[in-house]
């Protein structure tokens, strides 16, 4: 008989001379784990990127995590991951709307997600279209914020990502040109490109030492490419063109900031009446100061809710404007309620003359759904009482059109309209020499929201090249120069007055001239995006979890090709 010949293992388990196995690639769940990080990673990138932790940088890499976990998995998927990123961001940046109701939060910061999610379905449907997704897909991220600004019920221009570069930095300037819109666009290039650096690094080490030169070298190659693209894009601003020049006399402007009692929306509960009494008592009294402080200046401010009555209805109320105007020997604009029949109220910015006159007047045209109007009105009031907690419907305006103070016009917004890109440009193409944001943020609390909402009058005075005078009746107001810069930047709840000269500005920049037609182009290159995934998704199927192609539907067979 044969002899068997029994020899002990290695150790390990590995026969003598055999090779050692490969390490395996980690399990489904495994891999589920890590994109699920990937996606939280995202998330709190964003956060991190606007304020108030207010790292601007950040936004360049942010997205590279979900982008390199979302490449090999089906779109279906790479949605449910860009909707955990997407809550996770908006679900911290807009946590300061807890104050009107957990149902607020929670339902608008969901809505704002799904665009997120939207955006990372097209990340794996779009692989087949190669190198042009560093210019497709970012048009797509700046279509979908476009789309979720104007709609929904007038739609919500928060937490766009063009504003995490609201501090300076070499990208800003670029907004002359693109926007804040096209500053997105850049950012998700910007990150696009590193992800794929990321994705050719790794595709040069696996291919390892064993592989001929040429094979090592083209990967490594286009490492290097995506990489320079990456470090070259954030400096196209300083390629931009300057803001226009000054062309007038400057205006000495007055800002007071008068506060309110109390830090936020539930210190005033059940004593409104008397917090409203208060607040315009602070404005009238710091204004009286202004006599003895110079010469008159050329317009003093008031923020939105100054004076929270009609002061056509109460002689009270209209007496101390009156008094404040005097006082000052300046035109006085304010933001107050005024009476908007038969059963509404107009939330207005009302321009006085020294003497107290009404001079104009503005009446806010974009309403905050559920905190300034019910959608649906009576019927949505008796299905869902808690609407009841924002009181009378507001009226809004229909006129978008500047005032004129000394000789000079000069546009005017009130709260969150200064988020709305084109409002601010039409402004300036009718002739706004410098812009006004009136608002008034005393509700919040001491929260991210007023510096965020700072940063959209910073990018507005950057795209239309206007001087803003940002107005809070508790903070923050600021200054903003057309270099986007906030000067004499007040606290929150803290009584301040700020008085600069204001350079009136009456050139176009490029944005503010043909920004619809940038808009126009964005929406276009996703559109035709769209269109592309459909039309490449029939011919060759979407990728699979595994990065293994489905087939699509199967072509019929030619009759007379090869």
């Amino acid at each position: 008989m044969p002899r068997l010949r029994v020899t002990a293992p290695a150790p390990g388990g590995l026969r003598p001379g055999a090779a050692e196995a490969p390490a395996r690639p980690p399990g489904r769940a495994a891999r589920a784990g890590l994109r699920l990080a990937a996606a939280v990673t995202t998330g709190v990138g964003l956060v991190l990127a606007f304020p108030g932790p207010d790292l601007g940088a950040v936004a360049f890499v942010a997205l590279v995590p979900l982008l390199l976990a979302v490449e090999t998995v089906r779109p279906r998927a790479a949605a449910g991951l860009g909707l955990v990123a997407g809550l996770t961001f908006f679900g911290v940046h807009l946590r300061w709307i807890e104050v009107f109701g957990n149902l607020a939060w929670a339902s608008l910061s969901t809505a704002q997600a799904l665009f997120v999610a939207a955006f990372f379905a097209l990340v794996p449907a779009t692989r087949r279209l190669g190198a042009w997704r560093v210019v497709l897909l970012p048009a797509c991220w700046a279509a979908f914020e476009l789309v979720r600004s104007y709609a929904p019920l007038g739609g919500f221009p928060w937490g766009v990502l063009g504003l995490s570069q609201h501090g300076g930095g070499p990208l800003l300037p670029l907004a002359r040109v693109v926007g804040a819109y096209g500053l997105s666009a850049v950012i998700v290039a910007v990150n696009l490109a590193l992800a794929m650096a990321v994705r050719a690094a790794m595709a040069a080490r696996a291919r390892g030492a064993a592989a001929p030169p040429p094979a090592r070298r083209r990967p490594a190659a286009a490492a290097l490419a995506w990489i320079g693209l990456a470090a070259v894009l954030p400096l196209a601003g300083l390629a931009a063109p300057a803001p226009p020049p000054v062309d007038g006399p400057s205006l000495d402007v007055v800002a007071v900031q008068g506060n309110v009692p109390g830090r936020g929306r539930a210190d005033r509960l059940g004593r409104e009446a008397q917090a409203d009494a208060e607040t315009f008592a602070n404005h009238e009294q710091r204004t009286a100061r202004l006599a003895g402080d110079g010469p008159p200046p050329d317009l003093v401010i008031w923020g939105e809710g100054a004076v929270n009555d009609d002061p056509f209805a109460d002689p009270g109320l209209l007496a101390g404007i009156r008094r404040a105007a005097a006082g000052a020997g300046a035109p006085l604009l304010l933001g107050a309620s005024t009476d908007a029949p038969p059963d509404r109220v107009a939330n207005e910015a009302l321009l006085f003359t020294p003497g107290g006159v009404l001079a104009d007047r503005y009446v806010k045209r974009r309403l905050v759904p559920f905190g300034e109007y019910v959608p649906g009105g009576a019927t949505m009031r008796r299905l869902l009482p808690v609407t009841n907690e924002a009181g009378r419907d507001r009226a809004p305006g229909r006129r978008l059109e500047p005032l004129l103070v000394d000789g000079a016009r000069f546009g005017t917004v009130i709260c969150w309209e200064s988020a709305y890109t084109e409002d601010s440009s039409r402004l300036a193409r009718e002739g706004a020499r410098f812009l006004v944001v009136l608002t008034n943020n005393s509700s919040w609390g001491v929260v991210p929201g007023s510096r965020q909402h700072l940063a959209t009058s910073q990018l507005r005075a950057v795209e239309t090249g206007r001087t803003v005078v940002h107005v809070a009746v508790s903070g923050i107001s600021a200054m903003v120069g057309p270099d986007g810069a906030a000067r004499q930047r007040t606290g929150l709840y803290q009584a301040a007055t700020v008085r600069a000269e204001v350079a009136p500005r009456s050139g176009l920049t490029a944005y503010a001239r043909l920004g619809r037609l940038v808009e126009a182009v964005l929406i276009g290159l996703a559109v035709g995006t769209l269109v592309a995934v459909v039309w490449v998704g029939r011919r060759v199927g979407v990728p699979s979890d595994t990065g293994q192609t489905v087939p699509g539907p199967r072509q019929p067979a030619s009759r007379g090709g090869p």
